[in-house]
């Protein structure tokens, strides 16, 4: 369920399975503890959750401010032009939750006061309340040497950006932090291993709150998700996401083998959950170049709508096809993948249109020369070539084949 723009889970099975694709260390440490309940509140990070040196903290300030976006300078002005809109500017630099999460953690909320605001409120320290760990195996590219790597590939100027990077406990699978609540959410400049956390958290990147429910002290236990577009940026793989294919995919090869057979609904639940799972990661993507928080769009249509609202416009299209993959993790592969709205993912999926090397749209013959169809389903207009990167394009030269082999089977048709 969502609860202003968070994700919300109480069903312990379903928080195994979310976990598991994150954290193994959690998943296992779940499993473990019986006689515990379990809530976990997920959310993307948006401008105001972001530390003040990391963006521009009003609309006087140039967007070159927006040091922790996944953007370069000149993609930011771009997408201004192109879209009409303004990226946010907030002066807010806590981590905003709703209401709900602080009553479902047990802790006071501060309020802010009526009238001028001429003193500090007095943050609380949740760590009078509950315990609060981080989770060790979730933070892996949360250190200044990724967010170094990430900032030079956007030609942006990290001499400035501190080199220390949060020590983690070895020993255990979690590290306990000091973490306070200010007037506007979780994290201060006081919380010393958090702040250095905050210095490598990216607008939408994702942060996990799970709290442990028991009989004696409560527990706050933080996970940290990278966005997709680090993993581009930064040159490496997402290993995370590599290792959750291949889990389903063994599971999948398991039953196939077993003398008991798959039922349809087993196999098409287990599709269901990965598109799912797939389409999320794309859309996530898709948000980074966007002005407004939260928001996707079609890039060949300009189509756009808040993702959580909407995201029923919205179909993950393959490439390639999933039947043709190799396995799980090719036909999976965020790069095999492009976010499109439902009517030119239906012409995309029966190769009526591809790209060419130039990334500009080629039409079947049936359709190249139907201008008004092609203006109704808004196939006119300008194309948002930023998402079409080095790897999409190698995988759209397989889309691209598969588009001219159907074209000369479709006019043989018409002979």
């Amino acid at each position: 369920m969502t609860k202003k723009s968070m994700i919300f889970i109480d069903d312990k099975e379903q928080i195994i399975e979310f976990v598991s694709k994150r954290s193994k260390d959690m998943s296992n440490y779940i499993k473990t503890k019986s006689g515990s309940k379990y809530t976990l509140w997920y959310k993307s990070l948006t401008h105001s959750d972001l530390i003040t040196k990391g963006k521009r903290s009003g609309s006087n300030q140039p967007l070159d401010r927006n040091i922790l976006y996944y953007l370069s300078s000149s993609e930011m002005v771009q997408i201004e032009n192109e879209s009409g809109k303004q990226f946010e500017s907030a002066k807010q630099s806590n981590i905003g939750l709703c209401e709900q999460f602080y009553e479902d953690l047990g802790i006071p909320r501060l309020e802010r006061r009526k009238g001028p605001q001429k003193t500090k409120h007095d943050p609380i320290v949740l760590n009078d309340h509950i315990d609060v760990c981080l989770v060790n195996d979730t933070l892996k590219y949360f250190k200044m040497k990724y967010t170094k790597r990430v900032l030079r590939a956007l030609d942006k100027d990290d001499k400035k950006w501190d080199d220390d990077s949060i020590e983690l406990n070895e020993d255990n699978w979690f590290t306990n932090i000091r973490l306070t609540e200010a007037i506007h959410g979780l994290g201060t400049s006081d919380d010393k291993e958090f702040h250095k956390l905050r210095l490598s958290m990216f607008l939408n990147d994702s942060i996990i709150l799970l709290i442990e429910h028991n009989n004696e002290k409560n527990r706050l236990f933080i996970m940290l998700e990278k966005n997709p577009r680090f993993f581009e940026l930064a040159g490496i793989s997402d290993q995370a996401w590599v290792k959750y294919l291949e889990t389903e995919q063994e599971q999948e090869r398991n039953k196939i083998l077993s003398a008991k057979p798959l039922k349809t609904d087993e196999d098409e639940e287990m599709s269901r959950k990965l598109q799912s799972a797939w389409k999320d990661k794309l859309a996530q993507e898709m948000m980074n170049y966007s002005a407004k928080e939260g928001e996707v769009f079609c890039p060949i249509t300009g189509i756009s709508a808040d993702y959580n609202s909407f995201s029923m416009l919205f179909i993950a299209s393959h490439i390639k096809e999933h039947g043709k993959c190799n396995s799980m993790e090719e036909s999976y592969n965020l790069y095999n993948g492009i976010l499109l709205s439902a009517g030119v993912d239906a012409l995309f999926d029966k190769h009526m249109i591809t790209f060419d090397e130039e990334k500009n749209i080629v039409f079947s013959f049936l359709l190249e020369k139907n201008y008004s169809l092609q203006n109704e389903l808004l196939l006119n207009h300008p194309i948002f070539k930023n998402i079409l990167n080095a790897q999409r394009m190698e995988m759209m030269k397989y889309h691209r084949e598969e588009f001219y082999r159907k074209e000369e089977d479709r006019r043989k048709k018409m002979k």
